[in-house]
């Protein structure tokens, strides 16, 4: 007895150690799926409030559009109660019915808000009034290679014409170019300037920029920043930046610095209420070009404008981008992009 005591007595340890590996193993089973569960959770969570975050954002650049919309059509109805109260709103408003661009307008709204640019579409180049020259002096702009130009303009008036005469450099539907794509020449306008890319030799690179097709060639800056589908043809000089008044013929580099510098007004200094040109003339007489540039400009005009609001909450962005018809007594869209922007 005495010894299978002691046989009893010696297992017992045993026994115990193994209880022990096993409940340890248990807790750290237990603590592996308590930790991936919290980890879960926390994944959830952040995705959640991303999500509840990015639908904010989303609505609040739609608020900024209809704020927009009364600033457009209320603009020259508010009094002086209103320039006493809302000083920054009434001066917005004024500088864009002087065909002005306005950028960093923003209004808050409990943890986010959004922010406004208006920006006159005839601040562009209307691509369907291009002429060859135009088209000359925008390619060199966007660095294409000059033994490129004459295949590109041909091509393009090629594609709006209404006939079906091939041009010396152009392409027709009868191309092999169309023909291998399934589609014909729309003998007529662009209606969106991604519609380049539809024509023969209007690459991705030429149109949006990204790298030449020679490497030592140095990187194309795109071409539909400077474009438009939009507008007369004339270029407001009050909203174009340097790259669209370079494409102008007859423009020099010098006359360029004289117009952005003329644009500050009066005062010299930007964001007050005499900024920007009020009469085509004061734009010839800072530049020395005669009556016959003035058809090519434009000071006010803005009925095609360039709405983008973006809506941020606590570091998400949502956008819209608007292009609207605008006479003073109507607002229409006729181009609408919302887009997430990170």
């Amino acid at each position: 007895m005495i010894g299978e005591g002691g046989l009893f007595s010696s297992r017992t340890p045993r026994r115990r150690g193994t209880v022990l590996i096993v409940v340890l193993w248990v807790l750290i089973v237990l603590s592996l799926l308590v930790g991936t569960l919290a980890f879960e959770m926390q994944v959830e969570a952040n995705v959640t409030s991303y999500y509840r975050k990015r639908f904010k954002a989303q609505y609040l650049a739609r608020a900024g559009i209809e704020y927009a919309k009364m600033m457009l059509m209320s603009g020259r109805q508010f009094g002086e109660e209103m320039e006493d109260e809302h000083p920054e709103l009434v001066l917005a408003t004024q500088l864009l019915n002087r065909g002005n661009p306005i950028s960093g307008f923003r209004q808050d709204l409990g943890p986010g808000g959004f922010e406004l640019q208006f920006i006159p579409e005839q601040g562009r180049r209307n691509v369907n009034r291009l002429t060859p020259d135009d088209w000359r002096e925008i390619l060199d702009q966007g660095q294409v290679p000059s033994d490129r130009w004459d295949e590109l303009i041909d091509a393009f008036f090629d594609w709006i014409d209404a006939d079906d005469a091939h041009r010396v450099n152009g392409a027709e539907s009868d191309d092999s170019f169309y023909e291998d794509r399934g589609y014909e020449v729309k003998n007529g306008p662009v209606d969106t300037i991604d519609e380049l890319l539809l024509i023969k030799g209007f690459s991705p690179s030429i149109v949006y920029g990204g790298p030449a097709d020679n490497d030592e060639d140095p990187p194309l800056s795109g071409l539909a920043q400077w474009m438009t589908t939009w507008g007369d043809g004339r270029v407001n000089v009050n909203a174009a930046n340097r790259e669209v008044l370079m494409t102008l013929p007859e423009v020099d580099e010098w006359m360029v610095d004289a117009i952005l510098e003329g644009r500050a007004g009066l005062d010299g200094e930007f964001g007050t209420e005499d900024d920007g040109f009020t009469d085509i003339n004061e734009v010839l007489a800072v530049t020395g070009l005669g009556a016959t540039f003035s058809g090519r400009i434009t000071t006010t005009e803005h009925r095609f404008l360039r709405v983008i609001s973006q809506g941020e909450v606590q570091g998400v962005r949502a956008g819209i981008w608007a292009v609207f018809r605008y006479d003073g007594a109507s607002l229409v869209p006729l181009y609408w992009r919302e887009e997430l922007m990170q």
